[in-house]
């Protein structure tokens, strides 16, 4: 068994025991770990709606409207993650 596959069944092991808040902010934090891999850092940018367009657009493949991104967000919000 891979180290690779080792670290992800042992995360997937302590998600089944944390509560669903908990895991949102484990799920939060690798989030962040992935952003920061990618050179992501808050000094570096200078506009953070310019980043997140592009982020979105390289991870989805697509261009989304401003329309519909702000109605994702709702959605979102209102889903309370």
């Amino acid at each position: 068994m891979g180290t690779s596959v080792k670290y992800k069944k042992q995360i997937m092991d302590l998600a089944e025991n944390l509560k669903e808040d908990k895991v949102k902010e484990l799920i939060s934090f690798a989030q962040f770990l992935k952003a920061k891999q990618e050179g992501f850092s808050y000094s570096k940018i200078e506009d953070s709606a310019e980043y997140v367009r592009k982020l979105r657009s390289r991870e989805t493949r697509r261009n989304i409207t401003g329309r519909d991104y702000i109605e994702e967000i709702i959605k979102w919000q209102k889903s309370g993650c």
